[in-house]
């Protein structure tokens, strides 16, 4: 089976076995857009399914959620059957009523431009890709988000992690990703909720600045307040940049929280010092010890 590239979506590739009245999912990872690179990746994907009794199959989707809804409806209209159950994979139930994978949206900003960070954990081969970066500092990026999460004390998930960068700017703006370390920060969290690690719904209008070091502490970026305006001009309530610089910003109606490593901008966004639930506490000590801004 295999599907025309549509605009904006990506090629998966499934591999399950067909019971005839169901899908057992085994894997499903983005195929790589290098051409030898995914001819090699079929062949002995491929012949690991047929020793396995399996099948593979390509299909391009948004999500990979999207992609499996296409290979059971291709094997629903095979079978002739109005209901074709998916099973195995993480018992993910047959009417897939729930994502397949974890996700997360993160706001972030560079000196240039706001940005959205969306990230999943999904099911297959264990990688990381980040799309929406240039091919010069995306290498980088990586290095520097998965050894500040492991060196933070995190785990990194054993999974296909898919982390994608979209300005946040009006339609028809030329953005430019300049300065992209400033998004360090956000990719990391960003990786972590969707891996299931920290809460799902403490992001809402807190954006996150910050260059990440190897070792997970948060580090400057260049030109952090213009970074920092143009993520409050998105709409962000709090903003959490490098405690070293905190002192710097200052943005009439924003709360910026300085943060000095990962660890602890997770430790604050998800338990009960979240700054959007201010306690009586707080309101004498925003932060709770943490560098901060009203």
């Amino acid at each position: 089976m295999s599907t025309e590239p549509t605009t904006g979506h990506t090629e998966f590739i499934v591999a399950g076995q067909d019971t005839g009245s169901s899908f057992n999912l085994w894997d499903i990872y983005p195929a790589p857009t290098d051409p030898t690179r995914r001819a090699i990746m079929l062949e002995e994907a491929g012949i690991d399914a047929f020793d396995a009794f399996g099948e593979l199959f390509t299909t391009y989707a948004a999500t990979a959620q999207e992609a499996v809804h296409e290979v059971l409806r291709e094997r629903r209209e095979r079978a002739g059957l109005d209901h074709y159950a998916l099973s195995g994979g993480r018992e993910w139930g047959p009417a897939l009523t729930s994502e397949l994978y974890g996700g997360a949206g993160v706001a972030a900003a560079t000196k240039d431009a706001a940005f959205g960070v969306a990230a999943s954990a999904l099911p297959g081969v264990p990688s990381f890709h980040v799309r929406g970066l240039p091919d010069r500092c995306a290498a980088s990026t990586r290095d520097r988000v998965r050894a500040g999460v492991i060196n933070s004390g995190r785990h990194w998930p054993m999974a296909c992690v898919r982390v994608e960068v979209t300005p946040l700017e009006p339609a028809g703006k030329d953005v430019s990703v300049a300065g992209a370390s400033a998004l360090d920060l956000a990719l990391a969290c960003s990786v972590l909720v969707a891996a299931g690690q920290i809460p799902c719904g403490c992001w809402s209008d807190v954006a996150l600045i910050g260059e990440l070091g190897l070792d997970g502490a948060v580090r400057t970026p260049r030109r952090l307040v213009e970074a920092v305006q143009g993520a409050a001009a998105q709409g962000a309530r709090v903003i959490l940049v490098p405690a070293d610089a905190v002192d710097d910003v200052d943005i009439a109606g924003v709360r910026v929280i300085g943060v000095a490593s990962l660890h602890e901008a997770v430790e604050l966004l998800s338990d009960e010092r979240h700054p959007l639930r201010p306690t009586v506490a707080d309101a004498h000590h925003p932060g709770r010890g943490l560098p901060a801004r009203d």
